[in-house]
């Protein structure tokens, strides 16, 4: 899972280079922004319903069939309730091209329809990896077969083509799942237990996203278009923590049971994602100032200094993505909407401080301060049996 991601992250780094040497950064911005609503919208749409189908299998398999019924028909109605009120309110805000972004949101029925979450429930890690690799390697293959110029509508287009590649690549796998026998969670529990999760995946997608907003609203298109590569570059790094963080979700949630095991499995899973996170972030700080202009054109620039400040949220967000995985395989909901609500208010408090101070470092560093905030509320939220690298009094 691991090299597929990361070569999913190089291939969405292609894409992004691609996009970016086709567009002036006016028109960039514009593309980054409907992005930004598009990537919110799809978290709300998913409503932790991934996550937790994902969990509920791994632990029953004999379940599979039961939960894809009900968590594809979830995500199809919750989906089709967020593209029409997310497109009603880009057509309100003027700040952005509400028809590009209500054209990118219709991408939210082949996400619902995505099966990919079925073979890392069933164990099935190399079917799952190769069906990770799908939507990117699509997209990047469209983008160079069917160049869009500067038209962003025609982009879109090869957007939403990928996705939809991407949705029927994995409906064969259903052919693999066994014949169902029990109940499992019926809706309104899979809808509670979901609900915490999707705090978790909504704030998370609220710091890759509202700040382009805001910064694109404050400043203007080509500022938004800075704002969305530096952001661009620094997820991608975060590759190896977001895989990490599914592979650990099931493994920990099949050691629920024994707090030792799953201790040790977080602790683990920490000393790891924190190593890659600091050697990822110097290597960005150093290679930034001539890889970007490099890469995008010399009109981007300005993005390697937006780079350096989203450092501090980088490393952090890696280290917030294993804790929330614990959280969820130790079904402590509550514990991690708290600790998301408390990030939510962190980072509405810093954005305010930056729309005033009307500096894009500043957006930057809102998002870290929020990112801190959570990490601190998910470590002090852990239940103590599974709090790793205890001190000798136990805390």
């Amino acid at each position: 899972m691991g090299g597929s991601r990361a070569l999913a992250a190089c291939l969405g780094f292609f894409a992004t280079l691609l996009i970016a040497r086709a567009l002036p950064p006016e028109t960039l911005g514009l593309w980054s922004m409907a992005i930004a609503v598009q990537g919110i919208a799809l978290h709300f749409g998913e409503a932790g319903l991934r996550t937790v189908a994902t969990a509920e299998t791994a632990r029953t398999p004999r379940l599979a069939r039961v939960y894809l019924r009900r968590t594809v028909a979830l995500r199809l109605a919750i989906s089709s309730a967020v593209i029409v009120l997310a497109s009603l309110a880009a057509a309100l805000w003027t700040a952005g091209d509400w028809r590009l972004t209500a054209l990118l949101l219709t991408s939210l029925w082949p996400i619902a329809l995505q099966l990919d979450w079925l073979p890392l429930a069933l164990g099935r890690n190399r079917l799952a990896a190769g069906f990770l690799l799908v939507r990117p390697l699509a997209f990047v293959l469209l983008l160079l077969a069917a160049p869009m110029a500067s038209e962003p509508s025609a982009l879109a287009r090869l957007f939403l083509a990928a996705w939809w590649i991407a949705a029927l690549a994995t409906w064969p796998c259903v052919g693999l799942l066994p014949q169902p026998a029990g109940s499992g969670l019926g809706t309104a529990a899979l809808l509670r237990t979901a609900l915490p999760i999707a705090a978790g995946t909504v704030a998370s997608q609220l710091l890759l996203g509202l700040d382009i907003l805001l910064v694109g609203a404050r400043f203007g298109p080509a500022e938004a278009a800075y704002y969305f590569l530096a952001s661009a570059v620094l997820v991608a790094g975060l590759v190896a923590a977001n895989g990490l963080g599914q592979t650990a979700l099931a493994r920990m949630a099949a050691r629920a049971a024994d707090p030792a095991l799953f201790r040790a499995a977080l602790a683990a899973d920490l000393r790891l994602v924190s190593g890659v996170a600091l050697g990822t972030a110097l290597a960005a700080v150093g290679l930034a100032p001539w890889l970007l202009p490099l890469a995008f054109g010399p009109a981007y620039a300005p993005a390697a200094a937006v780079l350096v400040w989203l450092v501090p949220w980088f490393v952090l967000a890696q280290a917030t993505t294993i804790l929330q995985s614990a959280l969820t395989a130790a079904r402590e909901g509550d514990r991690l909407l708290a600790a998301n609500l408390w990030m939510a208010l962190a980072f509405a408090a810093g954005l305010a401080a930056a729309w005033q101070l009307e500096t894009l470092w500043a957006f930057a560093l809102a998002r870290g301060a929020a990112e801190l905030v959570r990490f601190v509320a998910l470590w002090r939220l852990l239940p103590s049996a599974v709090r790793p690298f205890k001190n000798a009094r136990g805390e």
